[in-house]
């Protein structure tokens, strides 16, 4: 009994004096900072290492009102990287702490993030205005909820500023009177399919987004099926390109259909809460459609009508540049003909 103890009290000491713990502590975000203090630091803490991990650089850019500090560590060979930028305004000959925040760039393979880290202590050796920024700054990790605290030294160049912008790309500046695009297949009146932004709230995350993603959905998927190619693996494209048959495809219900196993966005526009527009963007990578959109070859659905336990097959010919806020339905086709397959050839 006195062992078991014992190791209670050495895993509480480890706890207690760990370099890295847990803490509620809220965040300076706001405090204004003008003391100097002595920090011992030198040009070499321009180079950051986290966790023995391959080391950074710390890096900065400045504009009339505002300095950033930031470094990016490369994660693995698909190119994605996640960058720290800690954001301050000046007032005067001081500097105010803004905000913290950990941007995860996905690259072609993952879906970008930016998540909020808190900001607890800083402390300034020295502030050059738009020269020199040294310091030491503790924050909160969100990954595993650690404090920790890095030294920073940043000399700043005239190529290091950075206009201020407040010229954002908004997705209702770019789609929101193109959709929805209704799509009445079969001439009776009755919209089937409908081309739409579907816009899902993440108010989780902090700061909080919309993911809008672009994509067909049937108005009744008991009767109006959309399309997928067989021999596929997950996740399942719905997007077809010559040459293609409905002949060897399959069919998937609502719930199903909007589940990760299906690729059926188009594309997906991350839109931000304030201070983050700027890093609002279109996915454009592997988990959309980008590669099929940027050649010359024609896209399509694949869709399947059914009226009177009868199979009717169709095609929707679409147009798509999400960068240009560009997208049509150029054409459509229903057989009239019951059971017969369509075929697109080259």
């Amino acid at each position: 009994m006195k062992t078991y103890y014992y190791l209670i009290f050495l895993v509480f000491l480890s706890l207690l004096f760990a370099c890295e713990t847990v803490n509620s502590e809220e965040g300076i975000e706001g405090t204004i900072l003008c003391d100097l203090s002595e920090l011992g630091l030198s040009s070499s803490n321009n180079v950051v290492i986290q966790n023995n991990a391959e080391s950074a650089i710390w890096r900065g850019s400045y504009a009339e009102n505002t300095v950033k500090i930031n470094f990016t560590i490369d994660l693995n060979d698909n190119n994605t990287t996640e960058t720290l930028t800690f954001v301050f305004n000046k007032i005067d000959d001081c500097l105010q702490i803004d905000y913290g925040y950990e941007f995860y760039n996905g690259s072609t393979a993952d879906i970008s993030a930016i998540t909020q880290v808190s900001v607890l202590a800083v402390s300034i050796q020295n502030w050059e205005i738009d020269k020199n920024f040294s310091g030491q700054i503790t924050y909160r990790d969100h990954h595993d909820k650690f404090i920790k605290t890095l030294d920073f030294w940043v000399d700043f160049t005239i190529n290091d500023y950075v206009p201020e912008t407040t010229n954002y790309t908004y997705f209702s500046n770019c789609f929101a009177d193109k959709l929805p695009i209704d799509i009445d297949l079969d001439n009776d009146g009755i919209t089937d399919y409908t081309i739409i932004a579907d816009e899902v709230v993440d108010f989780a995350n902090k700061p909080n987004f919309i993911a809008y993603n672009i994509k067909l959905i049937s108005i009744d998927e008991e009767i109006n099926e959309i399309l997928s190619p067989r021999g596929v693996g997950i996740p399942f494209p719905v997007l077809f390109e010559p040459p293609f048959s409905s002949n060897n495809t399959r069919s998937y219900a609502a719930n199903k259909f909007n589940s990760i196993d299906v690729r059926n966005s188009l594309d997906v526009f991350y839109e931000f809460d304030a201070p983050y527009e700027n890093y609002n963007f279109f996915l454009q990578n592997s988990l959309t459609y980008k590669k099929e959109f940027e050649n010359n070859i024609d896209d399509y659905y694949a869709v399947k009508l059914i009226r009177n336990n009868e199979n009717f097959y169709g095609w929707i010919k679409i147009d798509f540049n999400a960068l240009n806020c560009d997208i049509a339905v150029l054409d459509t086709y229903l057989s009239p003909n019951a059971e017969e397959h369509i075929n697109i050839e080259n």
